[in-house]
C-alpha cells in the first residue's frame, strides 16, 4: 500500500525514519520552494500535482499536516492522518496568532534560528542522543528560506475546513502546538512535538492501525 508523507518545516523524509510501517511503501513528498509572497492555497495547488495515485492516504507532520488540509481542498483524499498538528486556526494556540497584529517573525532571523541545534531541540524534545542527530539531520535539509515563509502561513492561517476522514495524532507534551488548543483523536503520552522521531514505535503502530487496520499494542490513548 502506498502511502503519501508530508513533512514539517522544510525537512525531508529523514523526519520519518524511525517509523516501522512493513505493508506501508511511504512515497515522501519533497517540499518545493515557495514564491514569493505565495498565499498557502497557490502553493498546496502546486503540492497537490505531485500525488499521482487515485484516492490517496495522506500523513502529514506538523506543518506537513495543515498542508494536507489545504491540498484536500484541491483533490479528494481517502485518508488524512495528521501527527503533532493543527487542524484550523482554531487550534494554533493564541500567542501565535497575536503574530498577526504584532509581525514579529517578519522580523526576527527566522532563518537563524530554526537552524540552531541548541532551539530546536528545547523546541522538539529530543531527549538521546540519536535523537539530537535525527533533529540535526532535518534541520540541515532544510529549503534555504522555507521556514520563513511557512511560519508566516502558520499564524496566518485562517483554515475553518474541517475533512471528515481526518484522523490527528497528538502528543501531551508538546511545547510548540500544546495539547490544551488542540482536540485530538489519538493522544501520545509523553510525546513531545518530534515524537514521530521519540516514539516512532507508538506512532507506527497507531499508523498501521488507522492504515492496515492492525491492532495497536501496547499504544497510550
Amino acid at each position: 500500500m502506498k502511502v503519501y508523507f508530508i513533512s514539517g518545516l522544510g525537512a525531508d523524509h529523514t523526519a520519518f525514519r524511525a517509523l516501522q510501517l512493513p505493508g506501508i511503501e511511504p512515497v515522501h513528498l519533497a517540499w518545493l520552494e515557495p514564491h514569493a509572497r505565495e498565499p498557502i492555497e497557490e502553493y498546496a495547488k502546486r503540492m497537490a500535482e505531485k500525488i499521482t495515485l487515485p484516492d490517496p492516504c495522506v500523513v502529514g507532520l506538523s506543518f506537513g499536516g495543515m498542508m494536507s488540509i489545504e491540498i484536500s481542498k484541491h483533490i479528494p483524499l481517502k485518508k488524512m492522518l495528521l501527527i503533532s498538528s493543527a487542524k484550523g486556526r482554531h487550534e494554533i494556540p493564541p500567542y501565535f496568532r497575536l503574530a498577526k497584529y504584532v509581525p514579529l517573525h517578519r522580523m526576527l532571523p527566522l532563518e537563524r534560528i530554526a537552524t540552531n541545534p541548541r532551539t530546536m531541540r528545547f523546541i522538539f524534545g529530543t531527549r538521546t542522543e540519536e535523537q539530537k542527530k535525527a533533529l540535526n539531520a532535518v534541520i540541515n535539509n532544510t529549503i534555504n528560506g522555507f521556514n520563513a515563509w511557512a511560519i508566516d502561513k502558520v499564524v496566518n492561517w485562517k483554515n475553518t475546513y474541517q475533512p471528515e476522514n481526518l484522523f490527528h495524532i497528538h502528543g501531551d507534551a508538546d511545547h510548540l502546538l500544546p495539547r490544551r488548543f488542540v482536540k485530538a483523536d489519538h493522544i501520545i503520552a509523553g510525546g513531545g512535538h518530534l515524537m514521530v522521531v521519540n516514539q516512532a514505535k507508538e506512532i507506527s503502530a497507531v499508523l498501521r492501525m488507522q492504515l492496515l487496520h492492525e491492532e495497536p499494542l501496547g499504544v497510550s490513548h
